[in-house]
């Protein structure tokens, strides 16, 4: 089996078994430095390369040196125009590297795969990493004490995929299904600012690292983390939060066409003519756990977080919602955005106003957790 095969077997099977994985414990690394590998294209038939400054191009594999000048205009990079199985790129000092009109830090891998597309991988720093992760993921605006928090649970976040990463060639992806990481290109002054206060500080509990899952809106109530996921400790159990209703997601009301579900559905490889939407089960939060889709010749039972990822977790927000299908529509009315699971990002927005610090955030969203330095 080829390197380039292999890649593309793992990526499969990495996006495939997301929902439903085992969960371990994480141990602390030795020594302050962390590197992360992230996925920031996962397969496209041409890229756009650009470097401003003193770069090197290697041999993915042996290490040969294939190109090494200063300075590389925008260039169109497709499977043919890479040799072997891929390439790494080594910037200079003060160099810059853009990857489809995004600058990146650190090194860039770009490899083939066997569907005749490119993946690319940036090796970065942890602490330079979460510079292009805050802005996505919180607003740079909101008070720095909530934009601490969101760097000390992004931090933990990255380095327990990084623990526990059982793929050869990356940690984490660049979209919702890791962090949203956009690079150089996403930094401002107050994430890096934000980010340098809490340099290498991590949450743990019982001294070990653990997946410290966040969401933008709980809508009143955090679920408890082992109703989707194989984990159980008091850190990512079910509790109130009353302090996301300032939320523009706190409720929400989505109508769509019965074709349109029915369609995606259909991608999904569960082939149904809905008749109706039955809820199962919903766990303390008020989130759904079982619906049971009613279909004209067959009935099809699913979990409420598989429903959501199926239909679109930015059109259904959250699996929090009642349903009903009036005609050739079906009505959603929800609370929240998110899996509820963990710190609610709203509310950590609103306790940061009421006068909260960080060490209060994370205690109340995480408890029996403690903040540690990664040394």
């Amino acid at each position: 089996m080829t390197r380039r095969v292999f890649f593309h077997l793992l990526i499969a099977s990495t996006l495939f078994i997301h929902s439903s994985c085992l969960y371990a414990m994480g141990t602390l690394p030795a020594g302050k430095s962390v590197s992360l590998r992230i996925l920031v294209n996962d397969g496209a038939k041409n890229i756009r390369l650009r470097i401003k400054g003193h770069y090197k191009i290697v041999d993915f594999e042996s290490g040969e040196v294939l190109r090494q000048e200063r300075n590389l205009r925008d260039t169109a990079l497709s499977m043919e125009d890479i040799g072997s199985e891929g390439i790494r790129i080594l910037p200079g000092r003060g160099s810059r590297v853009y990857i489809n009109d995004r600058q990146f830090r650190g090194e860039i891998d770009i490899i083939k795969s066997e569907k005749e597309s490119l993946f690319v991988v940036n090796h970065v720093d942890i602490e330079e990493y979460l510079y292009g992760v805050l802005y996505h993921e919180v607003s740079h605006r909101w008070p720095m004490e909530v934009l601490k928090a969101q760097a000390i649970v992004s931090r933990t976040y990255a380095l327990y995929q990084k623990l526990v990463s059982k793929n050869k060639y990356f940690d984490l992806t660049s979209d919702i299904y890791s962090q949203v990481y956009g690079g150089r290109t996403s930094e401002t002054w107050r994430t890096r600012l934000a980010v340098n206060l809490t340099n290498g500080q991590i949450l743990t509990y019982n001294g070990k690292v653990f997946p410290s899952y966040y969401h933008a809106t709980c809508g009143g109530s955090i679920s408890d983390a082992s109703s989707i996921w194989n984990i159980d400790i008091p850190a990512l159990r079910s509790k109130p939060c009353s302090f996301c209703t300032l939320s523009p997601h706190f409720s929400w009301k989505k109508e769509l066409r019965l074709k349109d579900i029915e369609d995606k559905l259909r991608k999904g490889g569960y082939n149904i003519s809905l008749v109706s939407i039955g809820i199962l089960k919903r766990d303390e939060s008020g989130r759904i756990l079982d619906l049971m889709l009613k279909g004209k010749e067959s009935d099809i039972e699913l979990s409420g977080n598989k429903f959501r990822l199926l239909v679109g977790p930015n059109i259904i927000k959250s699996t929090n919602f009642e349903v009903e299908i009036k005609n050739a529509f079906i009505a959603f009315y929800g609370k929240g955005w998110g899996h509820g699971i963990g710190m609610c990002q709203w509310g950590a927005y609103n306790m940061s106003r009421k006068g909260w610090k960080v060490d209060q955030i994370l205690e109340y969203y995480y408890p029996e957790t403690e903040i540690v330095r990664v040394e």
